[in-house]
């Protein structure tokens, strides 16, 4: 499974636009496989939707996002869950309802 979160430092950005970064996050079985940083600063609303989408994530846990983009996202295949805050890493673990094991991963 993929995983998408909009990030500000450690922490599930307040909103999905204002996101200076996205982790991605490849889980297998409750394993972390990958994690990628992906910056966001100088992308228009537009490019975010479009680069997360490419980017293919099975879901997007983010704090705030707008009705419109959330509805997009979901019409693309993008399960969403929002108002998600605090540590990205902990918000993933309780999505997944388990801990993360985190392999040896390059970042």
């Amino acid at each position: 499974m993929k995983v998408a979160i909009p990030l500000f430092e450690n922490r599930v950005s307040p909103h999905f636009f204002t996101a200076p970064e996205l982790l991605l996050v490849q889980v297998d079985g409750g394993t972390v496989c990958s994690i990628l940083k992906i910056p966001l600063e100088d992308r228009s609303p537009s490019l975010r939707k479009a680069k997360l989408l490419a980017l293919a994530p099975d879901v997007l846990l983010c704090g705030g996002i707008d009705g419109e983009t959330r509805r997009w996202f979901e019409r693309k295949g993008v399960r969403v869950t929002d108002n998600q805050m605090g540590d990205a890493m902990e918000i993933l673990g309780r999505h997944l309802n388990t801990s993360i094991i985190l392999k040896e991963v390059e970042h």
